[in-house]
Order: C-alpha cells, then structure tokens, then sequence
C-alpha cells in the first residue's frame, strides 16, 4: 500500500507544480463489454497515444505511465466537502 500512496503524493505534487510530465483525461471515446470485464476507451493528445501504443506492442516501459482511476461521484464530492471545511 506504501508504493501506492507514494505514487499518488508524487502526482499530487505534479498537479500542484502545473508540471507538463501528468497528462489527464476524462473524455471518453469508447465503451465495450469483453470477456475480462470492460474497456474502457479514453481520448489523449497524439504523443502519449503513441507512446501508449509502442508500450502495448512491444510490452516495454515508456515515457509515460499509464493508470485508471474509476473515481465515485458521491465519496468523491462528500471528500471534497470535507476538505473544504477544514
């Protein structure tokens, strides 16, 4: 669980210096049923489509890392309320 919640300070901190290194996205351009599950298709700008490919094909390491996050809308905004009261 450390790994994880370091991986997630690091880019918190990204975000926070506007740092161009983290790229985001939440425009869905496609959504299919197979057997594992769902894919789920997101729209990114060329460059990490790119690099996104050559990590697929040749299952080798790129410049970018490549994560989901399915984020709840309620616990999402009742986290953000809280926030916000502090």
């Amino acid at each position: 669980m450390e790994t994880e919640i370091s991986n997630i300070l690091v880019m918190d901190q990204m975000v926070t210096d506007d740092n161009k290194g983290i790229r985001m996205t939440h425009n869905i351009c496609e959504v299919k049923n197979v057997s594992q599950g769902t894919i789920i298709g997101f729209g990114v700008p060329k460059e990490v489509g790119d690099d996104a490919m050559l990590q697929y094909t040749l299952g080798l390491p790129g410049e970018y890392m490549f994560m989901c996050f399915c984020v709840k809308r309620s616990e999402f905004q009742k986290t953000k309320s809280e926030l916000m009261a502090k």
